[in-house]
């Protein structure tokens, strides 16, 4: 390796634009467990490449026109320099804009941008070395920087697959770790949540009943991934009673290798649709993997599962025979009746085994009626009362970003821009239509519905034509299919489209007036485009 005095300029330069670049291929690998796959998809991504094209003829053009100057080893510098400062400065720019979902800076996250960085240096120093060792004209030097933007992409997927191989077994060593934790605990009793919505939700609900008589700890917010759930172990004592973890999936097996860390006693199963249908393939894989949380450990263990899924021959049969339903169903034996609904919460009464009680909410929605009665059955089951249960009804507050209700100074705002199902968007719908006042939705569509995700767009937009007043569009692809199905079903109110969620919330003040009501409908992470 041949390198001259003052080549540490090339590895610096580098490393340096290497960390701001990796930052938007990062964003993208985050969405989903830094799969290198994701990464390609990302428009974002895809965007700030063609720009880093610009740059290079840009650039190259100016450094190809300085060939014939004396001075070029000067000139050759200086454009190789601006050349990694705006490359620099284009990406702060690009990470400027407040995203919904923006990047978390983990120790994964730097580590992957480090690592990316460290291997744009080290093939930036190894191409200069050959150069030097060939004895070509030094000027050709500079160009490995336009080579290392043109090349970042694979550099990036190289580096991140690499980088994957060593994270993959730091996993594993902390999910062991935990793995370890839990089974010490033997008197611990361990519930798993899943489902393809309500997860959160009901864990809030039973960590609220269960809380009356048990030490409780559970994952917050939406720790429902392998090292979500072992970072919550690491917090578990010997004084904690109950353990509920909630446990996501995305893809075929998710679920098996959250049942193998968790190996809950007990179990809920809130329902399945087609959320993640791109990522699982069909309805019939989404169906056996949220399946699997049946199959508990505990010789007395119960799984509660929501008595729509009553017809599923495995939950029919219920061969292990410890399966309790719940739900709207009368014949279940868990089961709510009597709703009444408005703008400020529900009243309902909740039926355990035969004995009524009447429960109060703020809890926006039958579907959180429904979630309560899934914890409620749950609870009950560990000898929580009847009373206990409602008392503890009461209190419950909103999940963040999950129909949440938001006084917006004479505006009420429903942040719902976490839920984005089938089943979601029509119960937001269904609690946006209990308000008077001029209704205003904001939504880009549904994602990850794989090949039946047009068909759900256009059926959200003939949603939307019965309720809505206003509907704003965000976005092209999908929102462009909620539009479709607007104009299908006849819709009479205003609909207004933009390109991005910045725009929308820039043109609230023209839109939205005094006694109105805004719905955030769905999720809006700039990564699914």
């Amino acid at each position: 390796m041949v390198l001259a005095r003052g080549d540490w300029y090339f590895s610096v330069c580098a490393f340096v634009a290497g960390v701001f670049m990796a930052v938007p291929y990062v964003y993208a690998a985050q969405q989903d467990n830094y799969r290198v796959a994701e990464v390609w998809k990302s428009r974002r991504v895809r965007s700030a490449y063609l720009v880093d094209l610009v740059c290079i003829l840009v650039f190259g053009g100016a450094w190809a026109g300085c060939w014939f100057l004396s001075s070029r080893m000067f000139w050759g510098f200086l454009i190789s320099l601006f050349f990694c400062i705006a490359e620099v400065a284009l990406y702060v720019v690009d990470a400027a804009p407040k995203r919904k979902k923006p990047l978390r800076y983990t120790r994964r996250a730097v580590r992957a941008i480090v690592a990316c960085a460290a291997v744009c240096a080290g093939a930036v120093t190894a191409s200069v070395a050959v150069i030097n060792a060939k004895g070509v004209d030094e000027y050709l030097r500079y160009p490995v920087f336009f080579a290392m933007s043109a090349a970042y992409p694979v550099l990036f997927s190289a580096s991140l697959a690499f980088m994957n191989i060593f994270e993959r077994l730091n996993n594993a060593r902390y999910a062991a770790r935990a793995r370890r934790a839990l089974a010490a605990e033997r008197d611990l009793i361990r519930i798993g949540i899943t489902g393809s919505f309500g997860k959160t939700s009901v864990k809030n609900a039973l960590d609220a009943m269960l809380s009356v008589r048990f030490n409780v700890l559970a994952t917050p917010a939406s720790y429902n991934t392998p090292m979500g759930i072992a970072k919550t172990v690491r917090e578990l004592t010997p004084s904690h009673d109950v353990f509920i973890a909630e446990m996501g999936a995305r893809r075929k097996g998710d679920i098996g290798k959250l049942m193998r860390l968790v190996r809950p006693s007990h179990t809920i199963l809130t329902g399945v649709n087609d959320q993640h249908l791109a990522t699982f393939g069909s309805r019939d894989a989404i169906m056996r993997e949220k399946l699997k949380a049946l199959d508990v450990r505990a010789e007395d263990g119960v799984c509660v599962v929501n008595d729509r899924l009553s017809a599923i021959p495995r939950v029919r049969e219920n061969g292990a025979a410890n399966i309790v339903l719940a739900g709207g169903d009368e014949h279940s034996v868990v089961h709510y009746s009597d709703v009444a609904v408005c703008s400020e919460g529900s009243a309902f009464t909740l039926w355990f085994y035969g004995t009524p009680v009447e429960c109060t909410t703020r809890l926006l929605g039958v579907h959180n009626i429904e979630n309560i009665t899934l914890a409620a059955a749950m609870a009950f089951r560990f000898g929580i009362s009847p009373e206990e249960i409602r008392d503890a009804v009461a209190t419950l507050a909103p999940v963040p970003h999950r129909l949440q209700l938001i006084d917006g100074d004479g505006i009420r705002i429903i942040d719902d821009t976490f839920n984005s199902n089938p089943d979601g968007a029509r119960r937001a719908l269904e609690v946006l239509s209990l308000f008077r006042g001029r209704k205003v939705v904001v939504t880009p569509g549904m994602v990850e519905l794989g090949a039946e995700e047009d068909a759900e767009n256009a059926r959200l937009g003939r949603m939307l034509a019965e309720v809505a007043d206003v509907v704003m569009l965000v976005g092209a692809r999908r929102a462009g299919t909620v539009g479709a199905g607007l104009k299908e079903a006849g819709f009479c109110g205003e609909t207004k489209s933009y390109a991005t969620l910045a725009e929308a919330q820039e043109d609230f003040k023209n839109v939205l007036h005094v006694g109105d009501v805004l719905l955030l409908l769905n999720d809006l992470p700039e990564c699914y485009d």
